[in-house]
Order: structure tokens, then sequence, then C-alpha cells
């Protein structure tokens, strides 16, 4: 077994010997977190889709530019997995463009995404073309994982919004003309990313199906529109896939809705064992591929640490029994609290873990004796569904720190809740 960076440099089967995969669409994503450097075609300025082939992206003199972590392992990993990519026999033909990015802190908008057009790739037969839209997700940093959060509690935010109109811009500019055939989609990320392209692709669902109500209101020939019109089909199903890599859900008036039903057979979901940002919320009729990863806890989010064997991802039976005890805990409080509590909740969880001082899970894990004392000192004065919800959010380091921060001197609020409380002593540690 091996993770995608070996994947990307052994595989050379083409797509036709391998079709194109949940794996291949992680590739992309996580390729979508490099920062293109000004060779890569920008987002709108043509009246085509604009790309150049992806090998434009080496050139050394960018990297410091590209890769921007301040994680050299992650850096590292990046510029190794986007190298493997440009000298595989499967990807070699891959370009890419129409590269946006934007960061408005004052919209609390942190947005990137770029279009891969893989219709000189073997093996790949589509009449109009192959394009895969993806969006940047959030990395390992708290900041990060409170974004995640957000979406969760928001929708949608100016990210998803952003999303919507980049996805709308390359279709329309990618449908062909003159009698030729439009270009097929296939949108995706990881994380916030992988959010974003389902709320993307339900929107250009949206739009497609409020300009085939438009035709037939305009057209005395067509019989009149159904009142039903908001549950129509997508007029032209380019839509291929939309794939969400550990990506937060939605509440329920989300996946309820005619526009999510739409696009819901096509979307493809993968979490990892310990997921807690993928289980965030609600997936309506989506199921879920559990994929085995060789990370400990939430650090499972890193799309690098997913097992891949033979071209596929290597799955589990099931949720690790920590995953569970954090999905049952985030469940319970979603389900107490009103709107304005959640907003104010996750601002309040937020600065109980950041209190430790350290930027990212990974710094947090691994200096975990100093950053404990912190973290429940700042937690101290917090109701018992905050301080669970702490101890959900740093799931998988150790457990006993999750049992002393949830296991406080008051009777639990609930009989729920002490059920939460019982799941995070037991589960804790299994993962």
């Amino acid at each position: 077994m091996g993770n995608i960076l070996d994947y990307a440099r052994t595989e050379f089967r083409d797509f036709a010997r391998l079709p194109f995969s949940a794996v291949d669409s992680l590739v992309l994503s996580e390729l979508a977190y490099v920062h293109m450097p000004e060779a890569v075609p920008r987002f709108n300025t043509t009246k085509t889709v604009a790309t150049v082939p992806l090998a434009h992206a080496l050139r050394a003199e960018d990297y410091p530019a590209m890769f921007t972590t301040g994680s050299e392992p992650v850096n590292e990993y990046r510029l190794g997995l986007l190298r493997a990519v440009c000298e595989s026999p499967r990807y070699r033909g891959i370009r890419v463009g129409e590269y946006a990015e934007r960061l408005d802190e004052d919209d609390q908008q942190q947005f990137s995404a770029m279009t891969f057009d893989l219709g000189d790739c073997r093996g790949l037969d589509y009449p109009g073309g192959l394009l895969y839209v993806a969006f940047r997700g959030t990395d390992g940093t708290l900041v990060g994982w409170k974004e995640d959060f957000n979406m969760a509690v928001r929708c949608p935010v100016p990210s998803q919004r952003s999303a919507a109109d980049y996805l709308a811009s390359v279709a329309a500019r990618s449908a062909g003309v003159l009698g030729a055939p439009a270009a097929s989609l296939m949108i995706g990320g990881h994380s916030k990313g992988g959010a974003c392209a389902i709320w993307a692709a339900m929107s250009l669902a949206a739009r497609e199906c409020s300009a085939m109500i438009d035709v037939a209101r305009n057209d005395r020939e067509l019989p009149a529109v159904p009142q039903n019109a908001g549950n129509l089909p997508i007029v032209e199903p380019r839509i291929i896939r939309v794939y969400s890599h550990d990506g937060p859900g939605f509440d329920s008036s989300v996946t309820g809705s005619p526009a999510y039903r739409s696009i819901a057979g096509r979307i493809d979901k993968t979490v990892p064992e310990a997921s807690v940002i993928g289980r965030l919320l609600d997936d309506g009729p989506v199921e879920c591929s559990i994929v085995k990863a060789d990370a400990i806890g939430i650090l499972q989010h890193m799309g690098g640490s997913w097992q891949v064997a033979d071209g596929r991802f290597v799955t589990a039976d099931g949720l690790s029994a920590g995953a569970q005890f954090v999905d049952r805990t985030i469940a319970t409080w979603l389900a107490g609290v009103d709107q304005r509590q959640r907003e104010v909740t996750i601002d309040q969880v937020y600065d109980i873990v950041a209190a430790a001082g350290y930027a990212n899970f990974a710094d947090l894990a691994a200096h975990w004796t100093d950053a404990l004392p912190k973290i429940l000192l700042a937690a101290k004065d917090t109701d018992r569904s905050t301080r669970a919800l702490v101890a959900a959010v740093v799931k998988g380091l150790p457990s006993s720190a999750l049992r002393v921060m949830v296991s406080p001197p008051e009777p639990p609020a609930s009989g729920e809740l002490r059920e939460s409380s019982r799941g995070s002593q037991d589960g804790a540690g299994e993962d």
C-alpha cells in the first residue's frame, strides 16, 4: 500500500485501462493547494477556457511562492506530487488554467480554484473533452479548521458563492460553439473544497433548470411549465461526477432541496476512518466511502495520509470508535442549539484550542504536553457541551486529556450528553 504520491509516481496505466476514480480526483484536489505561477492563465480573461500544459508550472524560481504552508514536509510532498503528475504517462497530457485566488479578511473569504483539462490524456473518450474543476480546501491549520466549521453553521459562505460563479463561467465558456460538443465536467475538492464543489454543482443545476423554465415559457409550442419544475433534471447532463474528499456536509434544508437531489446521484464522497470535518452535518442520500489512513485522529484529514492499493482507495468497514464518538457529540450539540449559539460556540471553541499557541494540529500534537494545560485553562469556565465539542475537535490526541475535558464535576445537562461523555472515555485513543 501507499498514498496518492506513490500512486502518481508508479501508476502508468492510461484511463482506458484504469478508469478515472476518486483517487485521481484526490490527486487533482491536492494540486489545487499549489499557488499557481503567472505562467498559468488567470480566471475569466478569455472567451474560452484557457489552459497550458501542467509542466509549465515546473519552474524552480517560482517554487517559494507556490509552496507556502510553513511546513517543509508538506511543501516537499506537494512539489513531489506536482512533479510526479507531470512525469506520469497517465497524467502527462493534463493542462491547467483559469487560476483564481481571493483572500478577503473583511469578507472572511479564502477562495481558490483552477481547471484541469484532461482532453489530451490517453483513454478518455468525451467528444467535447473533459474538464476537472478543482476548488482549494483548507489545510491543517486551526484557522482552516475553523473555516470548515463555519461552513457547517453558515450556508452559503462567501467561498461557496465564488465557487458557484466560477463554475458557471467555466461551464458557459466550454459549452461549444457552431455545433461543437460541449466539454463534460467533473468537479471536486478536498475539505472546504469538497463542500464548494457540491454547492457549485447545485447552483449550476439550479441555473440550468431556471433556463429551461424560461425557454418553456417563451415558446408557445411547448407545454405549460409543471408546478414541480424545481425537480427537473439538469438540461444537459454535462456534470459527470462531483467529488468531495472529507468535505463538510449541509443542513437538511439544503440536502432536501431539488437542486441537491438533482446531483445527489453524481456525488462521490470519501472520508477517512477518523473523519471529523467530513462528518459535519448531513449528506442526505449520499453514502460515504470510508478510507484507511496512516495518520492519527484529526490528522487523517490530510489527504496525503489516505491509503491506495492497485489504483483504488483501501476502504474500511466503518468509522473508528473515536470518530463515532465525535459524530455523536457534534450531532447532539448541533441539535441542541440555535443558529446564533452555533456561531458563538464555534468562535469559543476556536479560541480555546488556539490558546495553546500552535497554529496547526501537527504542532499541537507534537507539543501536546505543553498545550494541554493551556487548553484546559481556557476551557475551564465554559459549559459542558462546549468542552465536549473541544474534545471532539482534538480527538485522536492523548485520550487522558479528553477524559479530563469532558468529565467536569457538575452533572451532565441531559441524557444525550451523558452518553457522549461515556463515548469519549470508552472510545478515546481507539483510532
